[in-house]
């Protein structure tokens, strides 16, 4: 090998080398780009304000979001359900739709009562109306077209998918 194919070589092994760091470099700037996009949605002031969504006034009265829980709010919910959220979650919640097979991380399982039971009204309500990235859960959409009372059946309905609900 010549000296001069040698430089050669070195010339087009080292431009390579720019090409993908510069891509990759575009790439994660492009990533962070959108990251910080979306994780700012549903802040104020660098703070997610709950409240706001839920039609409260403070966070201590977010968190009582009152949910009425008869029969004819959890029917309501239900139907809303299987149209807007059964693709994903299944119609019996446990995060098998058929959309799920594509996903990565699954649709919660809604099932899950250990898990279901620790979250406050308020906090569903704020996953569904804003969507789940800014909560961990990069998947969930946001349904900002859903009414504030749709949104309520809709949890009134989710609540007894799970295995630790009691009718009362």
């Amino acid at each position: 090998m010549t000296k001069y194919t040698l430089l050669a070589f070195i010339i087009v092994l080292k431009s390579s080398l720019e090409y993908v760091v510069m891509k990759s470099l575009i790439n994660s700037l492009i990533v962070v780009a959108l990251v910080a996009t979306l994780s700012s949605c549903g802040k104020v002031s660098g703070r997610f304000n709950e409240a706001s969504v839920a039609g409260g006034s403070s966070d201590a009265e977010s968190a009582k979001l009152v949910i009425d829980m008869s029969s004819e709010h959890i029917a309501k919910g239900k139907d809303t359900y299987i149209e807007t959220c059964a693709p994903c979650h299944g119609t019996g919640g446990k995060g098998d739709g058929p959309a799920s097979v594509a996903m990565n991380p699954k649709p919660r399982d809604h099932t899950n009562g250990a898990y279901m039971d620790k979250l406050s009204n308020a906090h569903i309500f704020a996953v569904i109306k804003m969507g789940g990235a800014q909560f961990g859960y990069p998947g969930m959409p946001a349904q900002p077209q859903l009414s504030e009372e749709k949104v309520k059946d809709l949890i009134a309905f989710v609540r007894t998918l799970s295995s630790t609900y009691h009718k009362q």
